[in-house]
């Protein structure tokens, strides 16, 4: 027994195998070291510690009261902690990706079929065989497409246009609308429609865009316009307003309903007070037919730009509603689709106005131009030398440059469909801007829903 309890003790020794293979302790520490972490196993047993909390994992409200020990400390951290390190605050992830944010950077998790940093790209290009017509974008995403339309256009693939109403049978006397899967017809303001679905009946004395007056708007248009016999009868505009300062002629207007004109913003925004007179036709000669109202409230487009005529656009509320009769009757106010796909697809529509020169009137009586062509606007950005946008138009032709010029600025530019008159443009305002070229309109057709949306606001004093 002792003999082998000696040789177990003798094993135990230092030997110079055993110096060999096990390094000095010095030496072997420094091959190991590392920077220790604070995170190891049962570290919930610990008391917090920011850097382990914050740092190297992703903070919460929880991890910071195991830091502060005090909820109103740990609040107050975490809200500046965040501040300062929300990574995903520039939403980055795209196509339905969601963020993960961690102290210094971000990482996106992306919906099935995208990947990239930001999930940005998608296994399957949708549109890559450009399935959108008529103007319509594509915005693809992994398994589908989807087409985002131009005004008028609709469908999976923007294939189909407001022309689809007669090509389906369906052939309106006014306006055309897909509703439930079918093409519906519907009409402007004072009509009703008739029993065939398609016509649209007068259910008020004076509908709008009527003209109760015989009129000669229709008769030798374009003789009557290039000779200057531009003079016409009380009653055939009925539509028109007149715009006065004090006892000064400013401008033209249009009437849209018994409260609402409308105008150029131009033509309003540097007057303190003014009247609106409806029913007028020879300025000298008071016909009885005159209406004078005051304005209560003024209402100019928000973006409208003085230096580039955008927007040139303003409606007037009045303190008293218009009595119609056979020389005072509203304008149409036309659907989007329906202005810009039909009345301005028309050959020509008509101007009318007082004329004025060097702002004063020069011819009393109410002037009328029923032939004025549209003008293709290329061609229009051509002749202009100021920047055409496509909420403008062009309308003239050399001939006409002199009266249409002079006519009182804020004249209505409307086009006959199917015996009813609607407003297409409004004159522009500015006494800055030279129409000797071409005169340039407001297109009036991208502004029916401001118009539309203002006057039920003012209606109901939003």
């Amino acid at each position: 027994m002792a003999w082998i309890l000696g040789l177990v003790l003798s094993s135990l020794l230092p030997t110079e195998t055993y110096q060999q293979v096990f390094l000095p302790r010095a030496t072997a520490q420094a091959l190991l070291s590392r920077q220790k972490r604070e995170n190891f196993l049962l570290e919930e047993l610990r008391p917090g510690n920011l850097e382990r909390e914050c740092k190297e994992e992703i903070c919460n409200l929880e991890e910071a009261r195991e830091v502060f020990e005090d909820m109103a400390m740990a609040w107050e951290f975490l809200t500046t902690y965040s501040a300062e390190n929300d990574n995903c605050a520039s939403s980055p992830c795209k196509n339905g990706g969601w963020c993960q944010n961690n102290a210094t950077q971000y990482k996106c998790s992306c919906e099935t079929g995208y990947h990239g940093r930001n999930c940005e790209l998608a296994e399957n290009d949708n549109c890559a065989s450009s399935p959108c017509k008529n103007g319509g974008w594509c915005q693809n995403n992994a398994t589908q497409y989807k087409c985002s339309c131009e005004t008028g256009y609709h469908g999976r693939n923007c294939e189909l246009g407001p022309t689809d109403c007669s090509s389906h049978g369906q052939t309106c006397d006014h306006f055309c609308k897909l509703q439930d899967g079918t093409y519906v017809c519907y009409c402007a303001q004072g009509y009703i429609l008739g029993e065939d679905k398609k016509s649209c009946i007068p259910e008020v004395p004076y509908p709008c865009g009527k003209v109760m007056v015989a009129s000669s708007i229709d008769t030798d248009l374009i003789l009557r316009a290039i000779d200057g016999d531009q003079y016409c009868k009380r009653g055939e505009y009925p539509w028109q307003v007149l715009l006065k300062n004090d006892n000064e002629t400013v401008c033209a207007a249009v009437i849209l309903n018994k409260d609402f004109v409308l105008t150029s913003a131009d033509c309003v925004n540097q007057l303190h007070s003014f009247t609106v007179i409806v029913g007028e036709h020879n300025l000298e000669v008071n016909e009885g037919s005159e209406q004078i109202h005051n304005v209560s409230q003024i209402y100019i487009h928000s973006r409208y730009s003085r230096a580039t005529f955008e927007n040139d656009i303003a409606l007037l509320k009045l303190e008293t509603p218009v009595e119609f009769n056979n020389y005072t009757i509203p304008i149409c106010l036309p659907e989007t689709d329906f202005a810009e796909f039909f009345l301005m697809n028309s050959e020509y529509g008509a101007v009318s106005g007082w004329k004025q020169r060097q702002g004063r009137i020069h011819q009393p009586v109410l002037l009328g131009v029923p032939y004025v062509p549209y003008v293709e606007f290329l061609k229009c950005e051509v002749l202009q030398h100021f920047p055409i946008v496509h909420r403008m138009f062009c309308a003239g032709f050399e001939e006409l440059a002199d009266p249409l010029c002079y006519l009182t600025r804020g004249s209505p530019f409307v086009t006959k469909y199917r015996d009813v008159w609607y407003l297409t443009g409004m004159s522009l305002g500015a006494k800055e801007y030279d129409c000797r070229v071409i005169p340039v309109y407001t297109k009036v057709s991208r502004y029916i829903n401001w118009i539309k949306k203002t006057m039920a606001q003012s209606v109901l004093g939003i």
